[in-house]
């Protein structure tokens, strides 16, 4: 990503996610950057930000840092929630909800290539079984309502 501009980080953010390029990069930075008491350094972060990262052209307020990390974590949640919703409620099938699965571990590849992390194979693995067990909360928790 160091020779792309913000808009590419965007467009090629936008072919497999929802997020924007200012939305991966500060979950990402206050993933990587945390104190002693594990909480993220937004200041620090947001007064570095055009050093940390090439396409970002000027820094941010502790508060922009802040407010791009929540919206990270509120479109992870609504993209959550629209996938087992389709389940759910039948607009897809099991065969489908598994291809999709297959689909999103090739694309979470992908981005961590991208962020130059390693993958290992038995990742692959641990999400397709981290989702079976959500699947299985839901059922308990879904039983349990009714």
């Amino acid at each position: 990503m160091n020779n792309k501009s913000y808009s590419d980080v965007t467009r090629f953010l936008k072919e497999t996610t929802h997020l924007t390029a200012r939305e991966w990069v500060t979950a990402r930075l206050c993933a990587d950057f945390k104190n002693l008491s594990n909480q993220s350094e937004m200041t620090w972060i947001g007064e570095n930000l055009p050093d940390l990262v090439p396409f970002m052209d000027e820094g941010y307020s502790r508060q922009e840092v802040s407010n791009a990390r929540a919206s990270f974590k509120k479109k992870v949640q609504r993209s959550g929630a629209t996938f087992f919703y389709a389940y759910y409620a039948g607009l897809i099938t099991q065969e489908e909800m598994i291809s999709m699965i297959h689909g999103m571990v090739v694309d979470i590849k992908k981005l961590m290539d991208t962020e130059g992390s390693e993958v290992p194979e038995e990742h692959a693995t641990e999400v397709q079984l981290l989702i079976a067990d959500v699947l299985r909360r839901i059922n308990e928790s879904l039983d349990e309502d009714y």
